[in-house]
């Protein structure tokens, strides 16, 4: 029973140790991410990025529409009965190279689509990555800076929705003070 009581002692006591030297911050991380100048510039790369991709798409698409116009009208040559039987074999034999060129345009649409979509996701990804590393330097050096051993982001949720941080001071909320560093010297003039 004595030893229960020493030991309950003692991990009280570190507690109180530990607590005094703890030195907590808070920051929004969503907000960091939103006002950081490099998110515009990414999200304006990607932007640009996505329009070409769409454009190529759109000529690809309409390539394929110009396709099925030739196909319709070699396939009803193909069966106008006012043209002689040996004609119609001949529009017969381009509508189905022709409906093989579709199918193969198709495809083409397809695979370009998709390569595409996951290049851009990936170069995304990327993209955010390095300004989540940015973010998480300029943190650090603050944390570094001023003491603090625990930087806690509050933009996060819980799976019920509601904020992982119920209440902070004012105070611990360094958010504003790590924007102005990672967009030191691009303020707004």
């Amino acid at each position: 029973m004595k030893k229960l009581l020493l030991i309950m002692l003692l991990t009280a006591s570190l507690s109180t140790i530990m607590a005094s030297e703890l030195k907590i911050a808070v920051v929004d991380a969503d907000l960091l991410f939103q006002k950081y100048y490099k998110t515009k510039i990414v999200d304006a790369s990607l932007k640009q990025q996505m329009q070409v991709y769409k454009a190529w798409l759109k000529k690809l698409n309409s390539s394929q529409v110009k396709l099925q116009g030739e196909f319709k009208i070699l396939r009803d040559d193909a069966q106008n009965i006012a043209l002689d039987a040996a004609e119609r074999e001949r529009k017969r034999l381009k509508a189905m190279r022709k409906y093989q060129q579709m199918r193969e345009k198709k495809v083409e649409i397809e695979q370009y689509n998709s390569e595409k979509m996951r290049q851009f996701k990936q170069l995304e990804a990327k993209k955010r990555l390095n300004i989540l590393n940015d973010i998480k330097k300029a943190v650090a050096s603050r944390a570094v800076m001023e003491g603090y051993t625990l930087v806690i982001d509050r933009s996060g949720k819980t799976l019920n929705g509601i904020s992982s941080i119920l209440y902070h001071q004012a105070s611990m909320d360094i958010t504003q003070v790590i924007l102005k560093d990672l967009n030191r010297g691009r303020e707004k003039k």
